[in-house]
C-alpha cells in the first residue's frame, strides 16, 4: 500500500469524511477542557477567568493539531463552562471566544500548512510548536482578552500588565509542558485513528 510522505497527506485511494467519531471527540474535548480549565481558573485566580496556571490551553492546542476544526471549536467553547464555574459573567466568556479560538487555530493551521509531525520528531517540529502553540497564540489571546476586559471597564490600566502577563505565562507553561507531553506520547496512536483529521474536518 502506498505510504504518504507526511501524516497530513492522503495515501492513494484514501477518502476521509466527518463522522460520528468526530462528534464524539468534539464532545469529549469540551468535557476534558472544561475540567482542566475549571481547575486552572480556581488554582491561581486573577479574576474573570484569568489565572496564573490554565492547563485547559493544552487541550486547545493539541485538540486543534489532532482534530482540526473540531478541536479548535471545542477549545473555543469549553471555556464558557470553566469560566462560568469560576464566576466570570457570560459576556466575558463571549468576549474571550476569539482569544480561545486563535489559541487552538494557530498551531492547528501551522502544523497543517508546514506539514509538521505532531510527534515532534525534529527540531523543526519543536521550533514551530513553541512559537505557534506556546508563545504567539497566547500573546494574541492575551492581547484580545485584556483589551476586552478593559473595554468593559472590568480592569484598570494599571492592572493590564498583571492580567496580560498572567494570561501569557499561565497559558504558556501548561502549553509547553502538557502540550509537548501529550503530543510526544499520544500522537503516534492518534494519527493512526480515524478520528485524526488530516484536513480541517476529517
Amino acid at each position: 500500500m502506498p505510504q504518504a510522505k507526511s501524516v497530513w497527506e492522503l495515501v492513494e485511494g484514501e477518502i476521509r469524511k466527518p463522522g460520528t467519531v468526530h462528534i464524539t471527540v468534539f464532545a469529549l474535548l469540551i468535557g476534558v477542557g472544561a475540567v482542566a480549565g475549571t481547575f486552572g481558573s480556581i488554582a491561581i485566580p486573577l479574576g474573570y477567568g484569568v489565572t496564573g496556571f490554565w492547563p485547559g490551553v493544552a487541550v486547545q492546542a493539541v485538540g486543534g493539531i489532532w482534530f482540526g476544526m473540531w478541536g479548535v471549536l471545542a477549545g473555543g467553547l469549553f471555556p464558557f463552562i470553566s469560566n462560568s464555574l469560576a464566576g466570570a459573567p457570560l459576556y466575558v466568556s463571549v468576549a474571550y471566544f476569539p482569544s480561545n479560538f486563535i489559541q487552538g487555530f494557530l498551531p492547528a493551521w501551522v502544523f497543517r500548512a508546514l506539514k509538521l509531525d505532531p510527534s515532534l520528531k525534529s527540531s523543526r517540529d519543536w521550533i514551530h510548536f513553541i512559537w505557534s502553540a506556546v508563545i504567539v497564540n497566547n500573546f494574541l489571546g492575551a492581547f484580545w482578552a485584556v483589551t476586552a476586559l478593559q473595554w468593559f471597564g472590568l480592569i484598570t490600566v494599571a492592572s493590564v500588565p498583571l492580567f496580560f502577563s498572567g494570561w501569557v505565562i499561565g497559558n504558556g507553561i501548561p502549553s509547553l509542558v502538557f502540550g509537548a507531553i501529550l503530543l510526544k506520547a499520544l500522537s503516534p496512536l492518534v494519527v493512526r485513528h480515524r478520528a485524526f483529521c488530516k484536513g480541517w474536518w476529517a
